[in-house]
């Protein structure tokens, strides 16, 4: 008995302990904490990067979807954009006045970034917390260097990965040696391999029409227009044609969007997948020679 009263008390002890301990530490002063920026990412505009290193290049907004329009005209990739937009969140410990720049690097900063006509600007970083100081407004803040190393330097870095846009969904691909079709819900692929085990099921079909629909290149650059070995005709549900041009197809699949001017670059992988329909690898008689 007189054991179970001892547990009761100890445990009253640690219940009031963690009390007091949990009202001191509310009450405890906080830390200072100033935003960078009122902007919300979702109603941004327009962004333009500025760099020591390499041609300034700017962004657009066009109803949900990010462009790059200058110094060319191209889809954007939308969650690199987003990561530039995360600047916005950033708050600081410190909040300094915007004088003596020159200390900071900040009279020719190496890195700015404005989004709707709010600048920000990057400079050196602090020695001891090793954070980066950033001019905004008529403040200098420390923030962390991992902001700046969200902002790409080059546009091409800005470029899109996805082979077709979010609107655009392929119903038919022509290619040399075949074509594949969809028709009420149905691919079917012209001519067929003459071996049963090398035929692709519907679902091999389905899986092949998706690889192409949301292809995401490893890297996307301009294209000049340089002739490459064919051609694929890509029929869309809103009844328009893409044409395609294999650039290369080892040891990379390089393809060509003349109408974007951009060139997207594959795994040699993707190549296998993109140019041939396969039937899956365990259907009877796959892979048999």
């Amino acid at each position: 008995m007189k054991r179970g009263w001892v547990v009761n008390l100890v445990l009253l002890v640690g219940v009031i302990g963690l009390g007091l301990y949990a009202y001191y530490k509310s009450n405890e002063p906080k830390e200072p904490s100033f935003k960078l920026s009122t902007l919300t990412a979702s109603a941004v505009k327009t962004i333009v990067v500025e760099s020591r290193s390499a041609p300034a290049y700017r962004l657009e907004r066009r109803g949900e979807l990010w462009f790059v329009v200058a110094p060319m005209q191209a889809r954007a990739d939308q969650s690199q954009v987003q990561r530039i937009l995360d600047l916005l969140s950033a708050s600081s410990k410190e909040k300094l006045a915007a004088t003596d720049l020159q200390r900071f690097d900040l009279a020719t900063p190496a890195l700015k970034v404005v989004i709707d006509g709010q600048t920000f600007a990057f400079g050196t970083n602090n020695p001891l917390t090793q954070d980066q100081y950033v001019a905004t407004g008529d403040a200098v803040y420390l923030v962390s260097t991992y902001f700046a190393s969200l902002v790409p330097k080059q546009a091409d870095r800005m470029l899109t990965h996805r082979l077709f846009s979010e609107s655009e969904v392929p119903t038919g691909f022509t290619l040399s040696r075949f074509n594949v079709q969809q028709k009420d819900g149905k691919w079917t692929l012209t001519p067929q391999p003459a071996q049963e085990s090398e035929r692709a099921s519907q679902d091999d079909l389905n899986r092949w029409a998706d690889d192409w629909r949301y292809a995401s290149s490893l890297a996307t650059r301009t294209w000049t227009g340089k002739p490459g070995r064919d051609l694929i005709e890509v029929k869309l549900s809103d009844g328009k044609t893409l044409t395609l041009t294999i650039v290369q197809t080892a040891p990379e699949l390089v393809l060509g969007r003349a109408d974007e001017k951009l060139q997207f670059q594959f795994s040699g992988e993707m190549s296998r997948r993109l140019l041939q329909p396969q039937p899956a690898k365990d259907k009877p008689g796959a892979g048999a020679s």
